[in-house]
């Protein structure tokens, strides 16, 4: 068996590396990054980024970064050489609607779906930080016919602890968008009672920690707004197709909360930023709001320095940021008495 693994970022490429563990020497990448297939060369990965190279493939496993309207992935799907008999798995989350238009798509190149080849939808799932793997958690599985069903059945049943199949491919489309969405509206309304906590002087982890001791109920923590790529993405993918107020006004809601951390300072004030990844644990500064909040508090006229303990300092200013490094300004790292604000991100509005 030949797979190949499309797109090789953050989501890709752990899916990638777990296959190649358990697929030894049947597993190839591919990925229009010619920089980033050149890194994974150099540690020793079978990947390319020229597609008249892949020949042969069994099963194709999609994850590249969709676009805004899935243009990535038909850019994918356009160079690829399909065999008749292969399994197509798209595993990207994909605006609604977007599996039709992949069936249309390879139904015009004269493939029939089920007896030519064989298309499903697998949307990843994994909470880096939390998860090692994409395979490490349940997944949902659609089709657009039982044969196709069968295959994909056949393919991950072995790699992931539960396989929960829906009779209906837009379901399983939906479910992903859906269950980012839940979360980024979850996460709104936290930000909101975390604000009222401050305004009225109650202590928001007391609150969470009363809150929380009910089992069916999770008031979450907070960060310096709704970052990374999923989340915001696919507010967007839903509310195209899902007009409702309630979506209108997270997505408000989330803007107001990073715009009272800003103005909350002012100007002409030496701040210190704690934690700049998009995440906690999470060693990666694309899409962070932190990243955004320091130059939104540089723009309003701060003089903004910045540390986080998943990145050395040499890191930070190579980024374009003014690095916190105790030794070279002479103090102790807890002796922040040279700035006028500290901002921790789970406490970004209660400055010290």
């Amino acid at each position: 068996m030949k797979i190949c693994v499309v797109g090789l970022g953050n989501i890709g490429l752990n899916l990638f590396t777990y296959l190649c563990q358990e697929f030894s020497g049947e597993v190839i990448g591919v990925d229009v990054n010619e920089s980033r297939v050149k890194e994974l060369r150099s540690k020793g990965y079978r990947v390319t980024a020229d597609y008249r190279k892949l020949t042969g493939i069994d099963v194709w496993l999609m994850a590249p970064s969709t676009g805004n309207q899935g243009q990535n992935l038909f850019s994918a799907l356009e160079q690829m050489i399909i065999c008749p008999g292969s399994l197509i798995s798209i595993e990207s989350t994909l605006p609604p609607g977007t599996m039709r238009r992949v069936r249309e798509f390879l139904e015009e190149k004269e493939f029939t779906i089920g007896t030519d080849i064989f298309l499903i939808h697998v949307p990843h799932r994994v909470m880096f930080g939390v998860d090692k793997t994409v395979c490490d958690t349940p997944r949902v599985i659609g089709a657009f016919t039982s044969a196709c069903l069968e295959r994909g059945r056949q393919f991950y049943t072995p790699l992931v602890p539960l396989l929960v199949e829906v009779s209906d491919i837009r379901v399983a489309e939906l479910s992903k968008v859906v269950e980012n969405v839940k979360r980024y509206v979850d996460v709104a309304f936290a930000q909101e009672i975390y604000g009222y906590c401050v305004d009225q002087g109650m202590d928001y982890d007391e609150l969470r920690r009363a809150v929380n001791s009910k089992n069916n109920v999770e008031l979450l923590g907070t960060d310096w707004g709704i970052g990374g790529e999923c989340l915001p993405k696919d507010m967007g993918f839903l509310r195209t197709v899902c007009h409702s107020s309630l979506l209108e006004g997270a997505e408000q809601a989330d803007q107001d909360y990073r715009d009272r951390i800003v103005h909350q300072l002012g100007s002409g004030k030496e701040v210190l930023v704690r934690g700049l990844s998009y995440k906690t644990g999470v060693k990666d500064l694309k899409h962070s709001r932190g990243v955004g909040l320091v130059r939104a508090l540089e723009a309003a006229g701060n003089t903004v320095w910045v540390e986080d303990p998943l990145f050395t300092v040499e890191e930070l200013s190579g980024a374009g940021f003014k690095a916190y490094d105790e030794s070279d300004l002479g103090i102790e790292k807890q002796d922040v008495t040279m700035y006028r604000v500290v901002l921790e991100r789970q406490k970004a509005l209660n400055p010290k």
